[in-house]
């Protein structure tokens, strides 16, 4: 059987744009703006084989491109005339006349190469590969696989196409513009086949049902309290007076808290007094203003006071306004008296039974947010201290010991304080004295 179809053109060129090509040069030829072959220029010469299929390339016109820029002119022989022509960019093409090509069925078609041997037939498209690349029409290299000319690179990038997905189908495994057209093409497919249609909404949205006010009901105003109104102007005062910056750190308080639900029972019976985890916080406190004396300072316009007494505020949430009865010289007192005090004035402060010195002389401030559920705050100082610790929920979280994880029970603190005299690295040292002794509460005994 034979096929008769044109020779493959051979280009063997020696000449680009009037000097010889230096070793390297990627030399790329396009028939009518199609890439149709590419070669690199080795000792001095390049060879572009173009098998141009069942289709002639008799008329058409011819460009090629050095290293992605098209050359004015070229030296090249080609196979069937020759002649050596000198084809400048836009030569119109002159083919031979068709031969007929020995062979049998698409085992006779001349491969990219050459002549089609047993393992060369390009074979037509549709058809898979022998050699185990993709069985996509006419494939001549790998998925993923295919070199690219700079405009079929450009094209890429402007359809946005991952060029792993492209299977070449040009010669020598070289991705075409047709390549890229046709997988664009075929996604957009797709796209519309796989699409699904909104559905028809199966019941109506429905209406909720309920009695609009009646005209002024709408608001609700009331007096501002006298409580309230002083509580906003010191917040106010407080916020305009020291720059406030928050620093916040986890404590692992498992020790303590098993400490405490050892320990709870038998002080209750004993000493009539819930001991909650406040006088352990108050104690750690003390032992820290001691340490850096700074925090329970305060600052005027000319000078700053520290104080050698320590008069911890607790503040108190109320259905009438926050209020901080003080705990005074809380460094002299034991875990259960503070225990004691403590209660005693949130007693007094819910009951309005609060004294004027029960108010006073605070150097330092503890506000409990952890007993509403809060995990984590920015408290406000309260005036003229430098500092306010916020003290949180407990909660279980996931914890690394020696490198292994373990359910503790962490509580994160929030000290606010005053950039004007307490500087970042002294409050943070503060915090930590205070975590270290209430994550190892045995070291209370000597400390505090």
């Amino acid at each position: 059987v034979s096929a008769r179809r044109p020779p493959p053109h051979v280009f063997v060129g020696s000449m680009i744009n009037g000097a010889m090509p230096a070793d390297g040069t990627m030399v790329t030829a396009l028939v009518n703006d199609v890439e149709v072959a590419s070669a690199m220029v080795v000792d001095g010469s390049f060879v572009l084989i173009v098998d141009q299929g069942d289709q002639s390339f008799s008329g058409m016109m011819v460009h090629f491109w050095v290293n992605g820029m098209e050359a004015t002119e070229t030296a090249a022989w080609i196979q069937g005339g020759g002649d050596e022509l000198s084809l400048t960019t836009g030569a119109i093409v002159a083919t031979p006349e068709p031969t007929i090509v020995p062979g049998s069925g698409a085992g006779a078609a001349m491969g990219p190469a050459g002549p089609a041997g047993a393992d060369g037939a390009r074979g037509r498209r549709g058809a898979a590969g022998a050699d185990g690349k993709d069985g996509a029409d006419g494939a001549t290299g790998a998925r993923g696989a295919g070199k690219m000319a700079p405009a079929v690179r450009k094209l890429v990038r402007e359809y946005g196409v991952d060029a792993g997905e492209l299977i070449p189908t040009g010669p020598k495994g070289r991705l075409t513009k047709d390549d890229v057209l046709e997988f664009v093409s075929g996604r957009s497919k797709v796209a519309s086949v796989t699409s699904v249609a909104p559905t028809a909404p199966t019941a109506a949205i429905p209406t909720a049902q309920f009695t609009p006010l009646a005209p002024g009901e709408r608001e609700r105003r009331e007096p501002l309290s006298g409580s309230r109104k002083a509580i906003a102007e010191h917040m106010v005062r407080s916020v305009h007076t020291s720059p406030h910056v928050t620093t916040f750190e986890d404590c692992d308080f498992t020790d303590l808290v098993t400490f405490r639900e050892k320990n709870k029972a038998e002080l209750k019976k004993r000493f009539g007094v819930n001991v909650t985890f406040m006088p352990f916080i108050i104690k750690a406190v003390c032992v820290g203003l001691k340490d850096f004396p700074i925090i329970n300072a305060s600052i005027t316009e000319t000078e700053v006071i520290y104080k050698n007494y320590y008069n911890i505020g607790i503040a108190v949430g109320r259905d009438v306004g926050l209020i901080v009865p003080v705990v005074h010289n809380a460094d002299q007192k034991s875990i259960v008296q503070l225990a004691s005090e403590i209660a005693t004035l949130s007693a007094n402060a819910n009951n309005n039974k609060l004294n004027p010195q029960d108010l006073m002389d605070g150097t330092f401030t503890l506000t409990n947010a952890g007993m509403f559920g809060a995990t984590a705050s920015t408290p406000i100082i309260s005036q003229p201290q430098v500092c306010i610790l916020g003290v949180h929920n407990i909660r279980k979280m996931p914890w690394v010991i020696d490198d292994a994880i373990t359910i503790r029970r962490i509580m994160t603190f929030g000290l606010s304080f005053d950039h004007r005299l307490v500087d970042g690295h002294i409050a943070v040292q503060f915090l930590h004295r205070v975590i270290g002794l209430l994550e190892e509460p045995a070291h209370m005994l000597v400390y505090a």
